[in-house]
């Protein structure tokens, strides 16, 4: 995969159609999307485990066989995609990305990679408008800056998952858990009423409200084979752990409907910001030390 130029550090601002901004960053190991200060994609070698825990956990979810075809929904850098596409060549991907500066920047600077198409649309207005399609899998990865939106949370876009998919297929959503699990509870019991098989992705801390994390949530009309994906797991530093029993999480709390317009949570992360000044004071001190010895 070829990428643009730039120093580490560097940063580019994005402007989406909303008015909101990015920064397109430069890592030493590749490039990111940052959104207030969280990254929102990564991509770097992809040869190498993907660095977002977030996309490892969603690549493990889909389990050990090749999908014929997949459906991702959200875009930004396509880092699953990506992934999938190293892993699996001879998969059909297709992305569903509704802001066109992202869509502009990824066909224009980071090359796709063969057997991915991408299309600009309204994703939930794609997955109702795809029924019977017979995907192996859909994912969705989908957040307005750092939420997901109430379109992808409920009852009705589960629903509209599971006519799009396949018998054997299997959903794959990238989600959260915190220190209130109550939005969590309720997009696994919305799951539960749509598909028969249920299971999640997460860290022992988050699901034990210690912290706020990621959650990766996988649903399927069959079996989810649980071995393949601990397997998946197994090493990860992120301690990813896939869980399946669920009754004693969900505990009797009520699906989520579009009536319901219920947003995730706001992420409850610790304030770097102080840390962050330091150390660009910190680095501005050491250039003008140097600069005087020079």
């Amino acid at each position: 995969m070829s990428t643009p130029s730039g120093t580490t550090g560097s940063r580019e601002r994005i402007i989406f159609s909303d008015g909101s901004t990015a920064d397109l960053v430069r890592k030493p190991d590749g490039w990111a999307i940052d959104i207030d200060g969280v990254a929102q994609s990564h991509l770097g070698d992809p040869a190498q485990p993907p660095k977002l825990a977030s996309i490892r956990w969603m690549l493990a979810a889909l389990g050990d066989q090749a999908p014929r075809t997949t459906a991702v929904l959200g875009g930004a850098l396509l880092a699953l995609p990506r992934a999938v596409a190293h892993r699996w060549p001879a998969t059909t991907q297709t992305v569903v990305e509704l802001e066109p500066a992202l869509v502009e920047l990824t066909r224009s600077r980071f090359p796709l990679p063969a057997g991915i198409t991408m299309e600009t649309a309204e994703a939930r207005s794609w997955l109702e408008a795809h029924p019977g399609s017979e995907h192996d899998a859909i994912v969705i990865d989908i957040f307005v800056g750092n939420r997901i939106p109430p379109a992808f949370t409920s009852l009705e876009c589960m629903t509209a998952a599971r006519s799009a998919l396949r018998e054997e297929g299997r959903l794959v959503l990238n989600s959260v858990a915190g220190p209130e699990l109550l939005f969590t509870r309720r997009e696994l019991a919305t799951l539960r009423t749509v598909f028969e098989h249920v299971a999640m992705i997460v860290q022992g801390s988050a699901l034990a409200g210690a912290r706020f994390g990621n959650a990766t949530l996988i649903a399927s009309a069959r079996p989810i084979d649980g071995e393949a994906i601990r397997s998946a797991l197994a090493g990860d530093l992120s301690k990813g752990a896939l869980v399946t029993d669920l009754d004693p999480i969900i505990d009797g709390a009520s699906p989520i409907s579009d009536a319901d317009q219920l947003w995730s949570p706001e992420p409850n992360l610790p304030d770097a910001s102080a840390a962050l000044r330091l150390l660009e004071q910190t680095r501005q001190a050491v250039d003008t030390l140097r600069s005087a010895v020079e």
